[in-house]
Parts: C-alpha cells; structure tokens; sequence
C-alpha cells in the first residue's frame, strides 16, 4: 500500500551537506532518542576535553552529552598553516564540531575569549569578569539539563593552566548556581532551574602516579572501564574516541587508534555520591511527561527495528513523534528531542534532498538560480507542497513524488540578509565576546546564512525539512566538495599583510587584492591615511568584468617625520568601508570566511639593520618572514629537505621557523651542516619549539642546551637586561626598557634551560609572585659565528606591529662576524 510520507527536520540537525545514514547509525541515534540520560563535560579550549569518555556517555551510556568549552582557542599556537587570534578560534571551533561528528556530542561554548597562557584562575576571572561567564555556565546548565557534570580539571592549581583551574571553579559554582531562582531570575523565566545531581572531576594518572590505588574501596571516587566494544558500530567507545581526538590537528593532537581496556576515573566533588551506575539518579523520566502507552510504543519500534528494510520502521517513529510533540511541554528537551526524531525518520526513508546553487557567493537583492533535488529511494510516495528560503515563500509545488522517482526543480530567488561570518565575531571585542544580543549565543555556530524549508504534506499533517543552500563542485584531485553559501558585499580588498612597517624614511608599495562578487564591477577606492602619512594615489578605479575575478592595486605610502601609528581606512565611492575576505579552507572542516571591515596599521618603525641575505627554514606556517621583509633585509625561505643541497655561505643569518623541530624532527640530520655554517661565521637563529614528549629530552645548539615549558605569560612584565654590553642589545639599535612596551599576549614560552656556561643569557623577567626566567634569549659564540635560541613570542609581536620587537629582531639578525 502505497502511502504519504510525513518528515521534520529541524535547522539545527542540519551540517554542511546532508546525507542518509546506516541501520546500524540510526539504530544508535534511536537508543539516544529513548534515553533520557544527560551529561555535561566542562573545560576551557577545544581539545581540553575527554573525547573518549565523551564517546563512551554518548554511544554506550545513550545520554545525550554536551561539551561546553569556556573559550575557541583563540590564543593558542597553530600546527598546520597561519591562522592565529580570532582566525584560529575559528578553525579550532570547526575541529572540535569535526570531534563531535564522531563521538555524537552536542558543543557549547561561552563567551570567554583565550587570551593565551595564564598562571592563576584569579588572573583569568578578572580579565573574562567572572559573573559574566558564570552566568553562560549557568545558562548551559538551565537550558541543557545535565543529569551529572563533568569537570576536565580540578578546582586548583593542579590545572596547570588559569583557564584550566577557572573551568572546574566555574562549573562547581554554576552547579549550586543554576538551582537558585533568585540568581538571574530573567534567565530563569526562559530557561527555569535545574539541580544536577552530582559534579564530578574526570581524573587521571596526569594528577596523581596513584590513582588506581587511591580509588580503590573508596566512595569519593567513580571508575568505570570505557573500552568497550560495540557491535552495532563495530568500534570500540576508545577508538571512536581517538578518532575524534585527532581531528584537533592544528594543535597537533593526532592520535594512534586506541582499542582495548581503558579505565576512567572520577572524583567527587558535589552533590550526590554514585554508589553503582552513573545515572543512577537522575530525575526525569518518560512517565513524568507521557502516558504509559508512549513507553510501551517505543519499546516495541526498538525491539522490533528493521535492519534491513528501515522505511518498515517510518509509521511507528511518526506515532512516536507525535505523541512526543502533543504531550512535551516547550523546553529545549522537546525541540532536542523532535529534532532528532524527524532526523530518524528522514533517515528511515532513505529520501535524498539537496538545494543547490551554480555559485558560492551572492548578494543581497540581486537574482540567485536554486536548484531543488529530491531523490525518493523508499518505498513510498513523498508528496511536497512548497519551499521557503530563510521563512519567505521561494515556490509552490503540490507533487507527489512517487517510490523510486526524483524531482529537479529550478527557482530564481533575491534574498536578504546579514553579511556572512562566525556570530561571535560580528562585533569587536577585547576578553569576551560581544553576543550578549546576538541569539545564537552558547552555541557553536550560526545557523546557515541560507536555510531551505521544505513543506512534505499529506491531507493529515505538514511537516518541514530545513536544510542549508549550498554550492556543490568538483576537485580532481579530491572528488566533490560542498560549502554553504555566503553573502557578500559587492566587492572586497585584502591586504597581503594586516600591517606595513615603514622603517626611517623609505616608502612602501603596497598591494590590496580586489575582489569581484558581481560582474561588470566598476567602483573605486578611497583611502584615508592616518596623521603624518600619505598615499600616492588615494582614489584607484575599480572595472572587473566578471564575477570573482580578481584585480591588484598598488599604492605609496609615506611617513613624515610626524607620522603616527594607525590604520589606513578604506572606503568605496560611497565611502562605505570596504571587508576584507578570508578563508580558511582544509580538508578536515567546512570552508570557513570571514569578512571584517579592511584596515591596515602602519607602523612608523625607527629600527637600523645591517642589511644581509637571510634565509628562512620554514617550520609550521607564521607571519615571521614577512616582518623580516618589512625590515628590509632580503629573505629567502626554504623547506627544510633543501638544506641538503642547499649552500649556506652567502646568507648573514639563518632562522629557524618556530616548531620546527615539532614537524620537521629530520632536521637533527642537518646539525653538522647548520653548526659549520656557523662556525665559519654565521649567525644561526633558532626560534621556539614546544617541549614535546618527543623532544623534551634532546639537547640543541653547537653547545648544548634543552627546552623547558617555562614561560612568562603577562605581556608587561618588567624586564631586567643581564648582559647590557652585548651587541644584540646594542648594535644597530640600542635596546632599552621602552622596547618592551605595548607587547601581546605574552612575553615568551619553552625558553631554555640546562644550558652549556658558554651561553649568555640576555634578559630576565617574571610572572607575579615567581621567580626570574632568564632562559627566553641566549646566545654563544662558536667559531667565527653566533647562535641564538629565543623563546620570544617573536611571531606573536611582529604581526601586532610591535615595535621593540620589530627593533630587537633587527639586532639578532644584524650579526656580523
């Protein structure tokens, strides 16, 4: 009997292309359906927390589980490319939704932003404004409902890290705080209360050597083997784990596939104590909301599951959601939960559906061709009615669309909406994110900038399908490849760097790529110079005849000898701001754009070099060769496996990119090489690696040293000089405490330790209440030549425009034997 099929799908089960799963998979999302276990996971960055263990609640446990990270990662370092601040938050967000593809969790975030390394949790709270991300904690927890929460970290200094400790302070706070209804009683009318049942610390052999000692017989804590083998997945919740673990790969979180054993412990630290099963207490059940006669329909649609045809299934799971749409009352459990329903249902049926269109990019108010393809490969007839783009009717159908047929319907729209881009980076911000007003507030990303909605009907009941318009192409190399569309404004310009640095009194060319997102472009530039500068010329004709292609311009900047430093504003003929357009593509996660208003600094630099050829090894991507650039030295960058032809004589300096020996640990090959070089007069420049396990224990330089993890995290810290007399504090620039004004972030990180008496080291200087770290710049003679190792944030300063550094690295590389 040939019937009408009746799907929903809900916005947020949307991800970038949609595609049908196995019986198996949506088997395991059934499970979760039924369940009504819930967890939330606290910790502070992306790749913080416990992916196994996330796996394990989530697949094993079917809870549905959340992990809700206080910030995206914004200061942390960057392993495969360039993105660094805000763009790397952005990718770093990306792979924790890649993680969650794996081990089926939801991800939170609140609006803390990572600030880089930090020492104490007062020094985090104070710069976040704890009552601020308190209060997105506490929201979490209201809104989600977590039967137990999680802590990555414990409440102390054993974090290791300010954001670390802050975390598990948080949510230890948030769980007695979110229970109050007199603590933010606006939240509370949205949202209502709610009392986990217990907070528990996930530790581990990291904190304590004794562990499997110390919790044996005893009551505070909870273990649990999550090695578990699933048939239905054929994985293990370990390996499930690991593979969601190594798609944190710019921070270099690759893991071997775990299988087998793996025990997990956790520590209380509030509420009730869990005697036998993890979810032992929790407080809401089926029976609470619905009638006897859903569990007993429910448990019958899981025992009698149809592998092998899932479409046989459909009409039960209709049943089911209906009676879980008539009787849940409206929380963010029943959106949750008829959300994941009507994706189990579209599941079932085996229904393809995409909405297509022939470009990426589109503009407001301006004619965009869709592309409408529904592929009904179940055994039932579809019937759809009409389509709406972003809630505004698009097209009207009325066909049915029979078993085993297909439909392709074209529709010519003009939409309207906001410029696309990460939510969170709409509007400026210093140590939070500005989203107090933005409604997307708490979650990982915005919905798409298109959403499609599909009206499947019946002469019973309507249902929609929401899924994201997209752009569908083709890689050679690769094979499809999708991304959702993105509005655009007519054109964009971006600058080869956020910075120029004018040093004494040259000029500079600079270039701006200009971008066409319509065709028969025909606009202009307007630039704006700050004080004491000029530009030569400041209006550039803009004709580009087709859409996407791309038109250079150059102009001249000057400097005065009253130049301040500032941004040039560019402006169009309306003297509207010009955006910059970035992406920030890889295989591992969707293409992502950003799009700000285009500045660029110019810096008025007062740094002397001593001109030479430098060459550049190149370790994980940075903006350091460019600020050598800007200097005016002449800079050649290589790959490391040239070094093995490559002839060093004629360089004055060679540097070393940071972490390369991280990525590139072939270049212990390259020692005798590198260290003759500098004994027969070169200046050999080693820039910061991390103290890796694999690394740690190595000795570096032509006489020796090693890495440490030591660092000094507050950006001002006073500094004391412990060899004033040596040239690269002298020579050609004089290096005083001024040059260490207005720096970023940090001073420095991995500085030097163990190091041979022939090193002089060169600064000192020190986080509050620590003592002196004096490993950060260090230096030997060998030979005729000179090598360095700097622990100074060096890519960090220079893309900022800071000047000392900017005067400092001059000297290092100014060395003449």
């Amino acid at each position: 009997i040939m019937r009408n099929l009746l799907l929903l799908l809900f916005i947020a089960t949307v991800s970038n292309g949609f595609s049908n799963k196995t019986s198996s998979e949506i088997y395991k999302d059934l499970e979760k359906l039924h369940s009504l276990k819930r967890i939330l996971y606290v910790a502070a960055h992306p790749d913080d927390e416990n992916t196994r263990a996330l796996a394990w609640f989530s697949l094993s446990q079917k809870a549905e589980t959340a992990y809700l990270s206080l910030t995206r990662g914004d200061g942390g370092q960057n392993l495969i490319g360039d993105e660094l601040s805000e763009k790397l938050g952005v990718l770093r967000t990306q792979e924790l939704l890649a993680a969650r593809s794996h081990d089926k969790a939801k991800q939170f975030f609140s609006r803390a932003v990572d600030f880089g390394y930090s020492k104490s949790a007062a020094e985090s709270l104070e710069k976040w404004g704890r009552e601020a991300i308190l209060s997105d904690v506490v929201m979490t927890i209201r809104m989600f409902r977590p039967d137990v929460i999680i802590t990555r970290f414990p409440p102390d200094k054993r974090g290791g890290h300010g954001h670390h400790t802050a975390s598990a302070m948080l949510a230890i706070e948030a769980f007695d705080k979110a229970a109050d209804p007199n603590y933010l009683p606006e939240q509370v009318k949205k949202y209502g209360t709610w009392q986990a049942s217990s907070i528990y610390w996930n530790t581990s052999y990291w904190w304590n050597k004794e562990i499997a000692d110390s919790a044996k017989n005893n009551d505070n804590y909870y273990q649990v083997d999550i090695g578990g083998y699933d048939p239905v997945l054929g994985q293990s919740y370990n390996e499930i784990g690991t593979l969601a673990r190594s798609e944190h790969k710019c921070q270099g979180f690759g893991a071997v596939v775990e299988r087998g054993s793996r025990i997990e412990y956790f520590e209380h630290l509030g509420g009730k104590k869990i005697q036998k099963e993890f979810f032992e207490n929790k407080t809401e059940s089926w029976s609470g909301f619905l009638s006897t006669k859903f569990e007993a329909d429910f448990d019958a649609v899981l025992k009698n599951f149809d592998f092998k045809d899932p479409y046989n299934n459909v009409f039960a799971l209709l049943r089911i959601y209906s009676m879980m749409k008539e009787g849940l009352p409206d929380s963010y459990l029943k959106t949750e939960k008829l959300k994941l329903c009507r994706q189990i249902i579209l599941d079932c049926s085996g229904i393809y559906v995409e909405v297509t269109a022939n470009d990426y990019a589109f503009l407001n108010d301006q004619d965009l061709e869709l592309t409408l393809s529904i592929l009904n490969r179940s055994k039932l007839n579809v019937s759809i009615s009409n389509l709406k783009i972003n809630g505004k009717d698009a097209a009207v159908f009325n066909k049915t669309i029979n078993a085993g047929g297909a439909i392709e319907e074209k529709l010519t729209i003009q939409p309207n909406t906001i410029l696309s881009g990460p939510y969170w980076l709409r509007n400026d911000f210093s140590d939070v994110f500005d989203i107090e007003n933005i409604p997307e507030k708490g979650m990982a990303e915005a919905p798409s900038t298109l959403v499609a909605s599909i009206v499947f009907a019946n002469n019973k009941h309507s249902f929609t399908l929401d899924l994201p318009v997209e752009y569908v192409w083709r890689v050679p190399s690769y094979g499809e490849k999708r991304r959702d569309l993105i509005r655009t404004p007519e054109f964009t310009g971006t600058f080869d760097d956020k910075i120029v640095i004018v040093n004494g009194a040259q000029s500079k060319t600079v270039r701006m790529k200009v971008h066409a997102f319509k065709s028969e472009l025909n606009d202009k530039i307007q630039i704006q110079a700050p004080k004491g500068w000029t530009v030569t010329p400041s209006e550039i004709a803009i004709n580009i005849s087709e859409k996407h292609q791309e038109q250079w311009v150059e102009f001249e900047l000057n400097s005065s000898k009253e130049a301040e430093s500032g941004d040039l504003r560019i402006t169009n003929a309306k003297g509207e701001d010009i955006y910059s357009y970035i992406e920030i593509a890889y295989d591992h996660i969707p293409t992502q754009t950003l799009m700000n208003k285009t500045k660029l600094k110019c810096v008025k630099l007062n740094a002397e070099i001593n001109k030479g050829k430098i060459a550049y090894i190149k370790g994980v991507q940075d903006a350091v060769p460019g600020a050598i650039e800007q200097l005016g030295f002449d800079i050649e960058q290589y790959e490391v496996k040239d070094l093995a032809t490559l002839d060093l004589t004629g360089f004055q300096s060679i540097v070393l990119g940071i972490r390369i020996y991280n990525v590139e640990p072939t270049l212990f090959n390259y020692h005798d090489k590198l260290y003759q070089y500098v004994e027969e007069g070169g200046n050999l420049v080693m820039q910061y690696n991390t103290a890796s396990s694999e690394i740690r224990d190595k000795e570096f330089g032509p006489v020796p040293f090693k890495l440490s993890r030591n660092r000094v995290t507050e950006e001002d810290a006073t500094v004391s000089f412990l060899n004033k007399e040596h040239p690269i504090l002298n020579s050609p620039n004089k290096i005083t405490a001024k040059d260490f004004e207005n720096w970023v972030q940090e001073r420095g990180l991995y500085f030097a330790n163990d190091w041979d008496p022939n090193y002089k080291p060169l600064f000192s200087w020190h986080d509050k209440d620590e003592e002196a770290q004096t490993g950060a710049l260090i230096v030997t003679k060998y030979g005729k030549g000179q090598f360095v190792y700097t622990g100074i944030s060096f890519f960090r300063e220079l893309p900022n425009g800071v000047e000392g550094a900017y005067r400092l690295f001059a000297n290092i590389l100014s060395y003449q034997p």
